[in-house]
């Protein structure tokens, strides 16, 4: 009876794909908040109902994650079903299937989701496909950057890295070759010129670029003009669904770092390090910081902390390319000194993040970054970081907590707010919040029953809506059933 019950669930799985409604939206926002991802090899499908961008969907996956070590690659195709189609009404390939899954030649290359040789800090480290969470140094410029924030348009990042005892250099390309941002960190360990083996090898001093030479500068209206900053006209769409650029403007950030590792041994590694960064026309910001990973075995605990303090003027931005940034490039939330923002402080907030930084003014701003992660005894794992300035509107937060250990039971609890006052805000759900809760029940070996419910931000395409071409809060849901075999 149960060899019977995962065929039949397989044959309804086996045109599609990836696991299930972890799709790209809720995928980031656990890449925003940092959690870990899931490292292991897995063979398995799910069929599932659930809401995407207000519609009801069902969805056939079947995903394949495969972990060797040194390489790992992940295959998905995912079919999505449009069961019910609210206002605005939408078009579909054969009457149901989701046409915006598959209407770019872009959307056929996620079928290779992604494919990884080596790990971060290795020799040779490369991922082509998905980059969730990329990073480049210390993330003072480029932090838990990720490509594919929009589920709609597909793009084939990659990363490459080489690291020696002697230095190194890490990249970053969003597209493949048609990246519009680019990241470029070199660094070299000067002593080891000298003498490989001394501890002096533990300095390291590093440069850092990275731009995005087609950063949105102005929104364009109906009559193919540039939005001015207090305007009721409406954003503009082209033929594909995209946001239509009246102007750019590069957004390129460049930087040098240095570190030195005090310690490195089975309990404890220490890192302290300096960034000075710039951002090519605009403001500069300095970060100090330390790095820490404390490891007690006795009781299998494991701690990682990194402490930061932060000094920059008002026309800087702190990890420029952060997991949002594709969202952020057309639309920045900010509030200035009054707690305003836009021409002779009127309320506008919907400004390109380039835009933005051009707009900011004011005295220069002191703050900090604190980050902590727990893994305890392997059985859950928690994890958070929290940041803030002077003036108002300046504190950003990020939790996770993730139990994957049990048995039978499975649960995460995942939320990111950006750009609020005070702690009496930290926790208001509203359209400076994301958030996913899933959890997952195991009904026999093989096959589980998963739900999920999730906001995420999605790009605004209703006609009569007032938030035409915005980026607006979006509460979702999904529930199903699937197998998977884990090795």
């Amino acid at each position: 009876m149960k060899s019977s019950t995962l065929a039949a669930l397989l044959a309804l799985a086996l045109c599609a794909i990836s696991p299930i409604a972890t799709a790209q939206d809720a995928d980031t926002i656990k890449q925003s908040v940092g959690a870990p991802a899931d490292s292991i090899g897995s063979v398995g499908g799910d069929l599932s109902f659930g809401m995407i961008d207000g519609d009801l969907f069902t969805t056939m996956n079947l995903g394949m994650n495969f972990d060797f070590g040194m390489i790992g690659f992940g295959i998905q195709a995912p079919l999505r079903f449009r069961v019910m189609d609210n206002d605005p009404q939408n078009d579909e390939y054969g009457g149901v299937l989701r046409k915006e899954d598959w209407d770019e030649w872009t959307d056929y290359l996620k079928i290779l989701r992604y494919f990884r040789y080596g790990h971060k800090g290795e020799l040779f480290y490369a991922v082509v496909g998905d980059l969730p969470g990329a990073t480049l140094g210390h993330g003072t410029i480029i932090s838990r950057y990720y490509n594919n924030t929009d589920m709609d348009h597909y793009k084939m990042g990659v990363q490459f890295d080489v690291n020696t005892s002697y230095g190194g250099v890490e990249t970053l390309f969003n597209n493949g070759v048609i990246s519009n941002l680019i990241g470029l960190r070199g660094y070299v360990r000067p002593w080891s010129f000298i003498d490989e083996e001394s501890y002096l090898n533990n300095l390291a001093v590093g440069f850092t670029v990275a731009s995005d030479y087609t950063a949105p500068y102005c929104m364009e209206n109906d009559a193919g003009q540039c939005r001015p900053d207090v305007s009721t006209d409406a954003r503009v769409f082209d033929d594909d669904g995209n946001l239509k650029v009246a102007d750019t403007k590069a957004a390129t950030v460049i930087g040098g770092d240095i570190e030195f590792q005090l310690l490195n041994n089975s309990w404890i590694t220490l890192t302290p390090y300096m960034d000075l960064n710039g951002i090519l026309e605009a403001g500069i910001g300095y970060h100090a910081g330390i790095l820490s990973i404390f490891h007690i075995p006795i009781i299998n605990l494991d701690l990682q902390t990194k402490v930061e303090y932060r000094y920059f003027t008002a026309d800087y931005v702190p990890s420029y390319f952060d997991s949002f940034y594709e969202i952020q490039k057309f639309g920045y939330p900010f509030k200035d000194e009054l707690g305003v923002f836009g021409a002779a402080h009127t309320e506008v907030t919907d400004q390109p993040k380039r835009r933005v930084i051009d707009e900011m003014g004011g005295k220069g701003l002191n703050g900090y970054y604190a980050e902590l992660v727990f893994d305890i005894m392997g059985l859950a794992k928690v994890g958070g970081s929290y940041d803030d300035y002077d003036g108002p509107y300046n504190s950003n937060l990020r939790l996770y907590l993730a139990v994957p250990a049990l048995e039978v039971f499975q649960f995460g609890a995942f939320y990111y707010r950006h750009n609020f006052e005070g702690a009496s805000e930290a926790f208001a759900f509203d359209d400076k919040s994301l958030f996913l809760v899933e959890a997952r029940y195991q009904i026999m070996p093989f096959l589980y029953a998963i739900g999920q419910y999730w906001r995420v931000w999605q790009l605004d395409k209703d006609p009569v809506s007032d938030t035409l071409g915005e980026f607006v809060a979006v509460d979702d849901w999904s529930l199903g059933l699937g197998m998977m075999y884990s090795f």
